[in-house]
């Protein structure tokens, strides 16, 4: 009876066992993908070296062995709640194919009577699994990957979302095909029945490949650049973007952006860059139009292993990541033959932290690295350099330990010795000295590292992240993440009308949840719906947030006693907050002049004149000149920042400050920025604030040589 049952057990353990194994434990693509290749290589071996023409059911065989293997996935997800749709339809439509598709190439190599059938079948196997994954890879700028052996790669592992597409169905049609036809191939001429199946799968492949780049299965350059649209040209760049979703001024400035940023780089990576070699720049609309062509949604990446030096950006994340993608272009200059990078990853994004030092908005690489302790030793920092131990870790920590740990090469050392052992990986050989005596080093400049109370709040928010292999639910969206998502996705795309109609949908279905709420009542209150707003916020709701809004409500509604009564329930939690968006609450409604200036220009976009603004507090003030950068109102803009000139500078407020230096520098208005720098400068900063500001005179710098050469 057990040996009897014995072959079933078999696959059952098995999925047992992958139950230990992140990502593979779930039931979802990269399972339903393992499952497919073994399937795939098991049905054509067997079908192959088999007597008798039975492969169909040689292949509902294997098929079911597989989904014995999965069930284990299948009832923990289910029990877990990581159970979904998608899940469910990639071991459907990823498993089910291969296997037929490994079944009729053995087929075909048994038929023709190929001398070591099962020898050829492997062979043609792993050309099409490994292969055409390989010519697509150096071929196509995208991060996605459709493969008839293993199903899909849907884009970089830190976009969790991976669903079911019409791109993926299309492919697993043209699978499909390539099956049927393999199928008939053998007896194609036997009778007119076997003529015609041939026929029609062969147009129908034709027409299928002729469509590859409409359907979405594969995104050349020339296709993206189409897509998007606009030209633009500079000396290092060419631009191609939605000209629907950037202004002219708004390419002028990302232009020089990154033509401050490839000189800046340049110099200090001591690069000598051929005259003539451009970078293509690609910016997108927004996330989702990113994801859509290239399969990178919330990442922005350079296709380093491509010969044409590329970057894709979506515009939300150009402020954040153009310097660290920037890096990765450069460093093509000196990277390895293979791929024009390094074999250790952890050095390809160290280098780009190091250099961008973007990993916090208030605290230094070091700050970060230095506050968590004990440190990496030699031996963690070896393995978080590798690929496996780079990806071990979630994405934050990963990235800033590595670039602390490079920001300290470039800082000690030459460029040149860096790029040595970045091409090589062997940083021992290029430093002339042991791993061991640079990680030391690293380590007597992070006990150097002055720190405090931010920093250790910044380092401890990092390093509780986790990373998708930590997570039990790696690919489980909640419908309410899916409504959230596709509201951001309606706002970024400009269509404010249904996105407010999508908010309104997920209000409703989740009334409970605090930071929908919170979403709603600010849509409301942007609508003018002041009466809607007031009356959804009851004393119930324990998030501050919405009782201050309720207060603003009430005010915008006139009713002026029951706005201040609110505002003088919740002023003691106010007070008690240490949430940094609390701290001007009150002073911006400490009377009906403020509270009138500060929602008009909040909600209605009314900003004061000079006469009025000298009647706003700081808070105001700074916040109208916030609003007036933001939305790219340069003579308000500078009209804002000449009068607040005389104002006592404060650190909490160094964010509007870096911007109106930034903006006042774009514009040419080269004295009021610099003005503006010396005024910060007299401010006691923090070391990251200090980078930040450095990093303005540069920028003024660099503009400023720019007008000069352009005159």
């Amino acid at each position: 009876m057990l040996k009897k049952a014995l072959p079933y057990l078999i696959p059952v353990l098995l999925g047992i066992a992958l139950l230990s194994v992140p990502l593979l434990r779930d039931f979802h693509f990269e399972s339903a993908a393992l499952a497919a290749v073994i399937g795939c290589f098991w049905a054509g071996l067997r079908s192959a070296k088999a007597v008798s023409d039975r492969d169909f059911f040689y292949s509902l065989n294997v098929l079911g062995f597989l989904y014995l293997g999965g069930l284990p996935l299948f009832i923990t997800s289910l029990f877990t709640g990581c159970l979904t749709f998608d899940g469910f339809g990639f071991w459907i439509f990823i498993p089910l194919p291969s296997v037929f598709l490994g079944t009729a190439i053995g087929r075909i190599m048994r038929t023709y009577k190929f001398p070591f059938p099962g020898l050829f079948t492997v062979g043609v196997l792993l050309f099409c699994g490994v292969g055409v994954w390989v010519i697509e890879f150096f071929s196509f700028p995208q991060v996605y990957f459709y493969n008839h052996i293993w199903g899909i790669w849907p884009g970089p592992i830190y976009d969790e979302a991976v669903q079911l597409s019409g791109s993926f169905l299309y492919f697993r049609w043209i699978t499909f095909l390539w099956i049927v036809l393999l199928w008939v191939l053998p007896n194609w001429s036997q009778n007119l029945q076997t003529k015609l199946i041939t026929g029609f799968t062969l147009i129908s492949l034709l027409f299928s490949y002729l469509n590859l780049d409409e359907a979405g299965i594969i995104s050349p350059r020339a296709s993206i650049k189409a897509q998007l649209g606009a030209v633009h040209q500079i000396k290092h760049f060419d631009f191609y973007f939605d000209e629907d979703f950037y202004s002219p001024e708004e390419i002028q400035y990302w232009a020089a952006k990154h033509e401050f940023y490839f000189r800046e780089i340049n110099d200090l990576l001591n690069i000598e860059w051929p005259n003539d070699r451009k970078i293509e720049s690609f910016l997108y609309a927004h996330a989702w139009q990113k994801k859509k062509i290239t399969g990178a949604k919330f990442t922005s990446y350079v296709p380093i292993w491509l010969e044409q030096d590329q970057l894709h950006i979506a515009k939300q994340q150009l402020e954040g990541v153009l310097k660290h993608e920037m890096v990765h272009v450069l460093s093509k200059q000196f990277g390895n033959d293979l791929f024009n990078g390094s074999r250790s990853i952890g050095l390809i994004e160290g280098l780009a932290e190091g250099i961008a030092k973007d990993a916090s908005s208030q605290s230094t690489l070091h700050q970060i690295v230095a506050a968590e302790k004990p440190y990496p030793s030699a031996e963690d920092m070896q393995s978080a350099l590798s690929f496996s131990g780079f990806y071990s870790s979630a994405g934050a920590i990963s990235y800033t330990t590595a670039g602390s740990f490079v920001e300290y090469l470039l800082s000690n050392y030459s460029a040149d010795t860096f790029k040595k052992g970045y091409a090589s990986a062997d940083l021992s050989s290029a430093y002339d000295t042991s791993f061991s005596a640079l990680v030391n080093g690293w380590h007597k400049t992070l006990d150097n590292t002055a720190l405090d109370s931010v920093d250790q709040q910044v380092s401890e928010f990092i390093f509780a992240q986790r990373s998708l292999f930590e997570k039990n639910c790696p690919h489980s969206i909640s419908k309410e993440m899916k409504i959230w998502d596709e509201y951001r996705f309606l706002l970024a795309d400009h269509d404010t009308s249904s996105a407010y109609q999508k908010l309104d949908d997920l209000y409703r279905l989740f009334p409970q949840n605090d930071l929908v709420k919170d979403a709603w009542v600010r849509a409301q209150l942007m609508q003018g719906n002041y009466e809607q707003a007031s009356g959804a916020i009851t004393p119930k709701d324990s998030l501050l947030a919405l009782q201050v809004l309720k207060a603003d409500a009430l005010f915008l509604d006139g009713q002026i006693q029951k706005a201040d009564s609110v505002l003088d329930h919740i002023s003691p939690k106010i007070q008690q907050s240490e949430a940094r968006n609390f701290r001007f609450t009150l002073q911006l409604r400490a009377d009906s002049v403020q509270w009138k200036h500060h929602v008009q220009r909040r909600y209605q976009n009314i900003f004061p004149d000079s006469s009025t603004f000298y009647e706003l507090s700081l808070p105001n003030r700074m916040l109208s000149l916030n609003k007036a950068l933001i939305e790219n109102r340069e003579s308000l803009s500078r009209l804002y920042a000449t009068l607040l000139l005389d104002h006592n500078p404060d650190s909490h407020w160094f964010n509007i400050y870096e911007t109106t230096v930034d903006r006042l520098s774009f514009w040419g208005a080269f004295d009021l920025a610099e003005q503006w720098i010396d005024l910060v400068d007299e401010e006691n900063l923090r070391l990251r604030y200090k980078e930040r500001l450095e990093e303005q005179r540069k920028w003024l710098r660099f503009l400023k040589v720019e007008s000069t050469v352009a005159d």
